[in-house]
């Protein structure tokens, strides 16, 4: 059995209900007689009847009473009406009706019956269906139950899809940045010279340094700027291979024009130099691959190929930046020993001599081991001369001892096997045995005149000089002492 619902709107337009008939009017009072005493010349009193006035004479109070009266009497009669029909006659006006009105609890009331006694209603509808109506009905709410069931399934597959394009995104990306920011060389600690030019881009600044070894992305450069807001200043930076981006990003911020003076002294080997580099904070590493690096310049032309930079590394202050490789400093004095070989022009005044410059620099090393003052370095550079025109060994000593010492033989003495021992063997020794100084290749190149062969250092300092055997070995006894124990 149906159940048949009707609702009514509780502001239909029902008739209002009437008012209630006012009372009327009270009839103004009307005049009574009253009686008045005359007195009149000493005549004997008489009553007069007089009319006593209908209205007293007017005050405050009645004033605004009449007022009142009046405006009641020209006013129209009110009817009153039920807040249900105002309230329904003013949601029927679309003019003027504010965007808050409150919904008619007649939709109210249809949208609840709606939403809980849809079942019911259904219900009632199909009692009236046949079966073939029902059976249609029930097929096309599986349909769309299906289609809904579809459309939902593959809004969550594609959401599922696209969660997890997105987390693979994140990790490449993040895979990506962290490679691209680490230290291109971690174990290298050396810092070496990167400048910044004023007008420099940030794209040309990062290739540059993907270019000099520093990073490993431009792109990842270009990105960690604009994100940090990065500012990168010109001038010169020391930077190094093992930072990554952030600590590149750091010293890029700031720029760094510190400059040092690297003291090299006359008169050592290279394995003298190598403690000197080490007091500049050169690593081994550093100190190996600098030496054995390639150079170019004129002062080694008739080096032999062979031969490493022993008495090459001309003795002198060099300033260079901090950090700067050893290599820029070996570079450096390879350049003033050639512009002092070509000041003094000591290429062809060896050669006046019958030296090449390789022979030169050997020759001045000795001389520079063997004595410090200059006008001595000029008549030992004389010694040695007339020593190897007359075909006598050059005999010095400190050519044995810088072969010992450099463990080219087993024993410090005269008799030390070596190719550098010229007590032994004629002539010069392979090569210089230690950096001269500017007066011994000055000594060398313009040597005195004398017919000296032998010299030896004394106690008192003083180098003595003699032109035979037994003069020589009379200066040892007078003068060289402990010195020639």
């Amino acid at each position: 059995m149906g159940i048949k619902v009707k609702f009514s709107s509780p502001y239909s337009n029902q008739p209002a209900p009437k008012p209630k008939p006012r009372p009327a009017t009270k009839p103004a009072p009307t005049a009574r007689p009253h009686r008045v005493q005359v007195n009149a010349g000493g005549q004997p009193q008489k009553t007069v009847r007089t009319v006593r006035p209908a209205v007293r004479p007017a005050t405050k109070a009645t004033t605004r009473s009449a007022a009142v009266t009046a405006k009641k009497a020209v006013e129209p009669k009110r009817t009153k009406v039920s807040p249900a029909k105002k309230f329904a006659e003013w949601a029927l006006q679309d003019d003027d009706k504010p965007e808050y009105a409150r919904r008619p609890s007649f939709d109210i009331a249809s949208d609840y019956v709606e939403l809980n006694f849809k079942p019911i209603i259904e219900a009632n509808e199909e009692l009236d269906m046949t079966p073939a109506e029902l059976r249609k009905k029930r097929s096309a709410e599986r349909k769309k139950r299906r289609r809904e069931n579809h459309i939902r399934h593959r809004a969550r597959n594609r959401a599922i899809a696209a969660f997890c394009l997105l987390l693979v995104a994140i990790g490449v990306a993040s895979f990506w940045w962290i490679t691209a920011t680490e230290a291109v060389a971690p174990a290298d600690k050396s810092t070496t010279q990167f400048t910044v030019n004023k007008g420099d881009t940030v794209a040309e600044i990062g290739d540059a340094l993907v270019k000099a070894g520093y990073i490993k992305n431009s792109t990842a450069f270009k990105i960690y700027v604009r994100l940090n807001g990065s500012t990168i200043q010109a001038g010169t930076h020391m930077l190094s291979a093992s930072d990554d981006l952030p600590d590149i990003m750091k010293k890029l911020a700031t720029a760094d024009t510190d400059e040092i003076d690297i003291t090299i002294p006359p008169g050592l080997t290279l394995s003298e130099l190598k403690d000197t580099f080490k007091k500049y904070d050169f690593t081994d590493a550093d100190i190996t691959k600098a030496l054995q690096a390639s150079y170019n310049s004129d002062i080694l032309a008739d080096k032999p190929a062979k031969a490493s930079l022993e008495g090459y590394i001309y003795p002198d202050t060099y300033r260079v930046f901090r950090g700067d490789s050893l290599q820029t400093v070996i570079s450096k004095s390879l350049d003033e020993f050639s512009d002092v070989a070509k000041k003094n022009d000591l290429k062809k005044k060896f050669a006046n001599q019958g030296l090449n410059l390789h022979e030169g620099i050997t020759l001045a090393s000795i001389v520079t081991k063997e004595v410090s003052n200059a006008d001595d370095q000029k008549d030992v550079a004389s010694v040695f001369y007339n020593r190897l025109n007359s075909g006598i060994m050059l005999g010095s000593d400190v050519t044995y001892k810088y072969a010992y010492k450099m463990g080219l033989c087993e024993e410090d003495s005269p008799d030390c096997d070596s190719k550098y021992n010229t007590r032994l063997n004629k002539g010069l020794p392979p090569g210089p045995i230690a950096n001269p100084t500017l007066s011994a290749l000055i000594a060398v190149a313009n040597p005195n005149k004398t017919d000296y062969l032998f010299f030896v250092a004394g106690e008192d300092g003083k180098t003595y000089f003699s032109k035979t055997e037994d003069e020589h070995n009379q200066n040892v006894a007078d003068h060289c002492g402990s010195l020639c124990e």
